[in-house]
């Protein structure tokens, strides 16, 4: 093997890649990544057995071939290299680098040791628009549990209706943030769901820059996202994402309308005062709602947002987490949002 490459495009996808290896004491080659010339791109891949990605780079090859290095060590290398044009050359399974100035040699594993990617028989495939996928994600990531001890919680729920829909959800039991996506296509099947891990929901938000759409593939408890020159291959999460239809409340004894960005920066300087629990109140009054938060050793912060509180609406008081209300006011995108409560232990809708 044998391609010269500049470092700016090589540098990008390494980093990419790197974030794909596994950690495992037992398979070191999983911890490596496979670069092999094919035709006119340089091929790089990195699995961790769960999800894999794959990229295509633009090269001058002048020798096929390939190598498995180390993740980590190519990826810091070019990352501290300041000529652009790089020369790589593979030798008696070792990658040579070398610059103007530079001369590195990296030791290599057997390349036919790497794990090979499985091929996908594809159940559904759709194109989707990559910011509109890219804006969804972003929206409900916040809510993906943390914990593992339900997994289906710990992913981004996908559902695809008749009506030309793509609904994404997510929560961790405290919250449910829900995107709904319109598709050109209008013949889908009907309600088609599976739950993507939440690395691989996160990986695509900061994978898809300017393309315009992202091919997508199911198969078997397996999905594949294909973003430009990169393939991302991963494992679905198994068991069923509860109905969270029946929690979303669709009748409000209070609500109002309120300015977002006014409520997110007062909600930020209360949550200086919050207590150990996190915990800001609000009050649903006449023509304003009033936000207090104190903490006994720092002290107490008061505050009123005028707001447009809807006829017939009672005095409510409401204590919610200050990270929950930051996350959920910062995915919605309209000036003006509507807040429907009922009582003080129900859920509010954003």
């Amino acid at each position: 093997m044998k391609f010269s490459c500049g470092k700016e495009n090589l540098e990008k996808y390494l980093n990419i890649a790197e974030r794909f290896s596994g950690k495992n004491l037992t398979l070191p080659i999983l911890s490596n990544i496979m670069m092999e010339t094919v035709g006119n791109n340089i091929k790089i891949t990195a699995t961790n057995l769960e999800h894999a990605i794959q990229i295509n780079i633009n090269g001058k090859i002048l020798k096929e071939g390939k190598i498995c290095i180390p993740a980590k060590t190519i990826n810091s290398l070019i990352q501290s290299l300041k000529e652009d044009k790089l020369d790589l050359e593979e030798k008696q399974n070792s990658l040579i680098l070398k610059t103007l100035s530079k001369e590195a040699r990296i030791n290599g594993l057997v390349s036919e040791d790497f794990p090979l990617i499985p091929l996908i028989k594809s159940n559904f495939s759709l194109n989707i628009d990559a910011q509109e996928l890219k804006s969804g994600l972003e929206k409900v990531l916040p809510a993906v549990a943390v914990s593992d001890f339900k997994p289906e919680f710990t992913g981004v729920y996908f559902n695809f209706n008749s009506s030309g829909e793509l609904k994404l959800a997510a929560t961790d039991t405290f919250r449910l943030a829900e995107e709904t996506i319109k598709l050109d296509s209008k013949k889908l099947p009907d309600n088609i769901s599976f739950i993507v891990p939440q690395i691989i929901s996160r990986e695509l938000t900061k994978i898809i820059n300017q393309e315009p759409e992202v091919k997508m593939s199911l198969g078997d408890n397996q999905i594949i996202f294909e973003v430009g020159d990169i393939k991302i291959t991963s494992r679905l999460i198994d068991g069923g994402f509860p109905e969270y239809k029946n929690i979303i409340p669709k009748n409000f004894e209070n609500s109002a309308f309120v300015n977002r960005n006014e409520l997110r920066d007062i909600v930020k300087t209360a949550s200086i005062f919050s207590s150990k629990l996190s915990d800001i109140m609000l009050e649903f009054q006449d023509k304003e709602i009033k936000i207090r938060s104190a903490n006994s050793d720092l002290g107490e912060y008061k505050t009123a947002l005028q707001a447009k509180i809807s006829e017939g609406s009672k005095n409510l008081k409401l204590s919610f987490n200050y990270h929950y209300l930051l996350d959920g006011l910062n995915s919605l995108d309209e000036e003006d949002i509507f807040i429907g409560c009922n009582a003080e232990n129900s859920p509010s809708l954003f």
